[in-house]
């Protein structure tokens, strides 16, 4: 599906988030006109998920607050090349994170990281799963909130759908259709191993205010991993 050629383009991504802040009342403490906004994600949580209905919004924010930019940060952003042998056999993968608890810093090392990548390669296409729906929403938005420039590339709103510098797996897995799937199902059906070994992704909150930033490093890496593996798998080609 995918060449040697193509692949070698391709810069593979993940990033991970948790709550803004360690606890609901650091965030009511600290940006009160924000509360009446929670509490307004919370009533929709519980409405459409009866797994929730029984959450007070402080429970609420501790387990969902990652997911929406507004109330959180990110904490990892990991990107990595697959690299190839000189027969084109895929050989190992190649990943750089950024990490850590100043987001602005790390935001600004990332957006100055890509502006050189595309200056090197204007082709490259950022590849990962659901990128489109949240992982770089979330990067444009956090860097937005924190005043840190973006390339123009990653103005997305702005692009016709062939300028795009995005391709998610999420779509891909589609085949035209209307159903996709988790990165954990896919590599499920696919036998790659999976990254869900190390944590799942909702429990990013809990273990990062539990002072485990390496080890959500060590989980985000995987994903870039698994990420690259479906690809790999998709063009019929060994998996790293």
């Amino acid at each position: 599906m995918y060449s040697a050629s193509t692949i070698k383009a391709m810069l593979f991504i993940d990033i991970e988030t948790t709550s803004e802040f360690s606890s609901y009342q650091e965030f009511c403490d600290t940006r009160p006109n924000a509360i009446v906004h929670w509490e307004k994600k919370a009533v929709i949580y519980r409405k459409n998920d009866t797994e929730l209905a029984e959450l007070s919004d402080a429970e609420m924010y501790m387990k969902n607050a990652a997911l929406h930019p507004e109330f959180a940060k990110i904490i990892v952003i990991s990107i990595g090349q697959i690299k190839f042998d000189e027969n084109d056999v895929p050989l190992t993968s190649k990943i750089k994170s950024f990490y850590g608890d100043d987001e602005t810093s790390m935001l600004n090392d990332f957006m100055q990281t890509s502006q050189s990548i595309f200056k090197a390669n204007p082709g490259v296409n950022f590849v990962g799963h659901n990128v489109k729906n949240f992982d770089f929403p979330f990067l444009i938005k956090r860097s937005i909130i924190n005043g840190v420039q973006t390339p123009h590339q990653f103005h997305l709103q702005n692009k016709k759908p062939w300028e795009n510098c995005l391709l998610d797996t999420y779509d891909i897995w589609k085949f035209a259709g209307w159903n996709s799937a988790s990165l954990d199902l896919i590599c499920d059906s696919l036998n790659i191993p999976s990254p869900k070994a190390i944590m799942k992704g909702d429990e990013t909150t809990v273990e990062y205010w539990s002072g485990n930033l390496e080890k959500i490093k060590t989980y985000c890496e995987a994903d870039v991993e698994s990420t690259m593996n479906v690809m790999l798998k998709l063009s019929y080609m060994q998996i790293l």
